[in-house]
């Protein structure tokens, strides 16, 4: 870990931590179809990920591009500010 940690609130949270987590989530949706995966991803950083952690991670997007996200997870991340993004639902897994 380098050390790289974002101050938001009164907790540091590192961002080593918060992109592998970020990824990790990414990882399970990777094999969604796409939209759905990205929806996945943002619906569950929306729901389960305390706000200084989405804020963290949306700072580090504006600071450097999101570098060290997977490029699905960057694009959920992004939809967190989209407006009604919080108003749509995520549809679950894909149908066989």
């Amino acid at each position: 870990m380098s050390g790289r940690a974002a101050k938001s609130g009164d907790a540091v949270i590192h961002l080593d931590v918060l992109i592998t987590m970020a990824n990790q989530i990414g990882d399970f949706f990777t094999p969604y179809p796409p939209g759905q995966r990205e929806e996945g991803v943002r619906n569950h950083l929306r729901h389960y990920w305390d706000p200084r952690m989405r804020d963290a991670l949306l700072a580090h997007v504006d600071a450097t591009g999101g570098t060290g996200l997977h490029a699905h997870v960057l694009a959920a991340a992004k939809l967190l500010r989209e407006p009604g993004a919080a108003k749509t639902g995520y549809p679950g897994p894909p149908k066989a």
